[in-house]
């Protein structure tokens, strides 16, 4: 039974490993399997196959500009939940991230129905701009650092709490006591993690999500 328990256990480990050897000879196609493997673990909830994958991704030296997003399984670990989760699926409300990597700066992109999802959800927040078919918002700063939760990992870090950004702290929607971190699973799929800083100062983590670069970019 043990034998059995640690093979399901290095399960993860051992498809991020496929998936990096498939991307150094048939790129394309190990993109596409890696997101549709991350999809499959989302739809379990599988948060335990996530931890892992995330601990086999390596300090990304990117993302760089406009990334298709996914919510991969569901908003866990806070109340707030019970109202962003069925609301951010909406249509899906939430599209990507956008990077400038060489300004140490990004945003998030979400359907135009946000704007009238997230004065709900977000206590009233009206950073949201009107980017062509896109709503864009939620900005933060990013950098490679080492994580909050295991100091010795380093990810790229992206923080919510720049004051000039006037992201929400409210109970209901707290973007501006979270911390994304993402980690590089092949070129050009990253694996991410939220992170909330609670009341008392602990970290909870409350999702993870993909971000790739769209298909048809350049690798």
């Amino acid at each position: 039974m043990t034998a059995q328990l640690q093979q399901q256990t290095s399960a993860p480990r051992a498809m991020t490993d496929e998936l990096k050897d498939r991307a150094a000879t048939h790129p394309v196609s190990a993109r596409a399997q890696a997101w549709d493997y991350l999809a499959g673990l989302g739809a379990r909830d599988d948060h335990a196959a996530l931890a892992e994958v995330f601990a086999a991704g390596v300090a990304p030296e990117g993302p760089d500009g406009k990334m298709e997003g996914l919510i991969v399984g569901k908003l866990f670990g806070i109340p707030e939940a019970r109202l962003a989760n069925p609301l951010m699926r909406i249509d899906p409300t939430w599209r990507g991230k956008t990077f400038d990597l060489a300004g140490g700066v990004g945003w998030n992109r979400l359907s135009p129905i946000a704007r009238f999802v997230m004065p709900v959800v977000a206590g009233g927040y009206l950073g949201l701009r009107r980017v062509g078919a896109e709503m864009e918002g939620f900005d933060f700063a990013h950098a490679l650092a080492p994580s909050w939760i295991e100091p010795d990992k380093v990810v790229r870090g992206l923080d919510y709490a720049v004051p000039e950004y006037r992201n929400p702290g409210v109970r209901t929607f707290p973007i501006g006591r979270t911390r994304d971190e993402i980690v590089e699973i092949i070129p050009g799929v990253y694996l991410g993690r939220a992170l909330l800083r609670m009341n008392s100062g602990a970290i909870r983590l409350i999702a993870y999500f993909a971000l790739r670069e769209p298909i048809g970019s350049p690798l």
